[in-house]
């Protein structure tokens, strides 16, 4: 089992997203503890994204969200980090994924890009510069960290005229090297080793002939592992750390296979690349935190430190039966096993958008979902997943509710592929129902099916309704109840992947349905016409 101490790369970590949404403050804490069983070193702290910032500064008060860290707390969970042998990272957005500084109006002039999409922090305006340097000195004075995360990923410069007036007879990629390199030298001046996202390098490898080698190439890859962009950095003299997901758009809930099989590829690649003492390690990314059950990624942030440790993949079952006994005090095959199928068998975020439908193009995808030969197995796996954990929880010694959100996560899972399976079935009715109908068969004989697909779409109605309690209060137990991302999701295009919020949603379109299908039952039963369709 992996545990604090353990030997291998100096970068073992995680990096977590309260920019997006954040957790409970103690919570972080916690993780802490949680990170230092299994081995894990390093916590990047990526605290400020378009969606919020998350950190006092006593000279930019104006940037801070609501439930930001203040400036004590941060330090109190940098001490508790050191005691436990974690180095915490921060992470200033330093060009793109700016908009928690430029959508506020003293800022709003240094604003690039399109109201949707990526955008950027101009960095040809005169203010732009002065204004990342006293926010990264403030940040890099807060940590004793030796390395500083300045972002720079997924940039749009969108149609800026400094820019490019700026750059005019220059490659494409000119105004992003020059934007790094002076970057590279505020961080640089504050003490700090500057790590890069390796998005626009693998882009423009062009770039690596022009940037400063001090900085850290931090490759993301988040579904197959691209080591020839990594061996061009390494070859160019940068020093590069791994960055895979545990947790991307593919996903919903809970990680699944996929997030493993990507964990697993990216330590694999990373230890047969040379020069090796040029490879620092992994920081297995845990983004977008409004679209998961928050305790079920847990086990992935327990695997990514076994992971690390062996530098290869990690048979899922065997660690699944060593993260019950350590995190939950008992291990049981069945109960590791049914941990196993739930990240084997659970919804992609296209599956659970299916299957929460809440328009009539949903509706048409998860019939379509239905009649995919797999659906019916995985179904049925995650029923008896469901089934054989909440069997077990008696057992459960320790963190019971981290166990119970394992549950949930399943139960949540559970719900959906019963959707597509009702949908399926009223549809099947409804469909009986009209053809008789059109065969000119008596009313009753038309009602009975009628009837039982308004009944099927209740109890889907039902169902739904109840987990999505389930999971409202458990984002209150875990995240705090009056942030407006619970029920209304995160701002701008990525909202409809909440889980929450797709849930209400889902919620409400089913009652609609029933509801409408109801009245149309009536208004047959007056006038013999029959109900327009689900």
């Amino acid at each position: 089992m992996a545990r604090r101490g353990a030997k291998g790369w100096e970068v073992r970590g995680i990096m977590v997203d309260p920019a997006r949404l954040v957790e409970r403050h103690e919570f972080y804490f916690d993780l802490l503890e949680h990170m230092a069983a299994w081995g894990l070193n390093t916590l990047w702290w990526h605290f400020d994204d378009d969606e919020g910032f998350m950190l006092e500064l006593e000279g930019h008060p104006e940037l801070a969200s609501p439930h930001a860290f203040t400036r004590d707390e941060m330090k109190r969970l940098i001490e508790k980090a050191a005691g436990l042998g974690i180095d915490v990272v921060p992470e200033v957005e330093s060009l793109g994924h700016a908009r928690c500084i430029t959508s506020l109006p003293q800022y709003a002039e240094l604003a690039d890009g399109g109201e949707f999409g990526f955008n950027a922090i101009c960095p040809s305006h005169p203010r732009t510069l002065p204004l990342l340097a006293e926010i990264i000195t403030e940040v890099a004075a807060l940590f004793p960290s030796r390395y500083f995360h300045a972002g720079m990923d997924e940039v749009d410069l969108g149609d800026c005229p400094r820019c490019a007036a700026r750059a005019a007879g220059q490659p494409a990629w000119w105004i992003y090297a020059e934007h790094a390199k002076a970057i590279h030298q505020i961080v640089a001046g504050a003490g700090k080793e500057m790590i890069l996202w390796a998005d626009h390098v693998e882009k423009a490898p062009e770039m690596l002939e022009e940037l400063p080698r001090e900085i850290i190439m931090a490759h993301w890859h988040y579904t197959d592992i691209r080591p020839d962009a990594i061996r061009r950095s390494l070859k160019a003299g940068f020093r590069v750390i791994g960055c895979p997901a545990l947790c991307h758009w593919g996903d919903v809930i809970m990680p699944n296979a996929g997030n493993f099989a990507n964990m697993a590829a990216m330590a694999t690649e990373l230890d047969r690349l040379r020069p090796a003492d040029r490879v620092l390690g992994v920081a297995n990314t845990w983004w977008t935190c409004w679209r998961g059950l928050r305790d079920a990624y847990l086990p992935a942030v327990a695997y990514t430190g076994e992971l690390l440790e062996a530098r290869r993949a990690v048979e899922t079952d065997g660690f699944f039966r060593r993260y019950l006994t350590q995190t939950f005090g008992f291990s049981e095959l069945g109960a590791a096993g049914a941990v196993a199928v739930l990240h084997a068998a659970m919804c992609t975020r296209d599956e659970l958008r299916a299957a929460l439908f809440d328009s009539a193009d949903q509706m048409h995808r998860a019939l379509s979902l239905s009649a995919e030969p797999h659906f019916a197995r995985r179904a049925a796996a995650i029923n008896s997943a469901v089934a054989i954990l909440a069997g077990r929880a008696e057992g459960v010694q320790a963190n019971r509710r981290q166990y119970q959100a394992l549950i949930l996560a399943g139960e949540v899972a559970d719900v959906c592929f019963r959707r597509v399976s009702l949908l399926a079935q009223a549809f099947e009715e409804y469909s009986r129902a009209a053809h008789w109908h059109v065969d000119g068969a008596p009313s009753e004989r038309v009602g009975e099916p009628l009837g039982k697909a308004a009944k099927i779409l209740r109890q889907m109605h039902a169902e739904t309704g109840e987990v999505a309690r389930a999971v409202a209060a458990e984002w209150d137990r875990t995240r705090y109840a009056d942030d407006p991302r619970k029920h209304f999701g995160p701002p701008l295009w990525r909202r409809w992947d909440a889980l929450l919020v797709r849930l209400d949603r889902a919620v409400a379109f089913s009652e609609k349905l029933a509801a409408d299908l109801g009245r149309g039952i009536d208004e047959y039963a007056r006038t013999g016409r029959l109900p327009g369709g689900l």
